[in-house]
């Protein structure tokens, strides 16, 4: 509770313009047992898909393809 009221003191004069570069949101999603394993990847706009950049996976005996 303390590090919050610190929080709020640090930030009680902030301006509506820098209150608005804020976003507030009262879902998170916690992993107590490691990742989700997730993958990123980037692309030029003008790119296509290639097959080395599929990764194919097999999790609770249902198959899945991610891109």
């Amino acid at each position: 509770m303390q590090h919050r009221l610190e929080w709020a003191k640090k930030h009680q004069d902030w301006t509506v313009e820098e209150w608005r570069k804020v976003v507030f949101s009262d879902e998170t999603k916690i992993n107590v047992w490691g990742t989700d394993g997730g993958n990123y990847y980037w692309k030029r706009p003008s790119g296509l898909f290639q097959h080395r950049d599929l990764k194919f996976t097999v999790k609770h005996r249902a198959s899945k393809l991610m891109t």
